[in-house]
């Protein structure tokens, strides 16, 4: 017998044998969005670089702020 039918039967029962039934969807309803909680917000090392590119993101939306109002003097100007 030939090594590749053999190799995609086999994967084939494998993907089949993992699915899961209609009912047990059913059964395992999550609740509604109201009554979920929030996960609690832990705090990890890489917070003062995230606060960091937070406050660089702050800065250059100022910047690019500013310079589109220069640019739109300018362009009064010129008229």
């Amino acid at each position: 017998m030939n090594a590749k039918p053999c190799l995609a039967l086999t994967l084939v029962s494998l993907v089949a044998g993992c699915g899961f039934s209609s009912s047990s969807v059913e059964t395992t309803k999550a609740p509604p969005a109201a009554a979920q909680k929030a996960p609690e917000r832990r705090e990890t090392v890489f917070d003062p670089w995230v606060g960091t590119i937070d406050r660089a993101k702050g800065v250059q939306n100022t910047v690019d702020e500013q310079a589109a109002e220069q640019r739109r003097k300018i362009d009064e100007a010129t008229r």
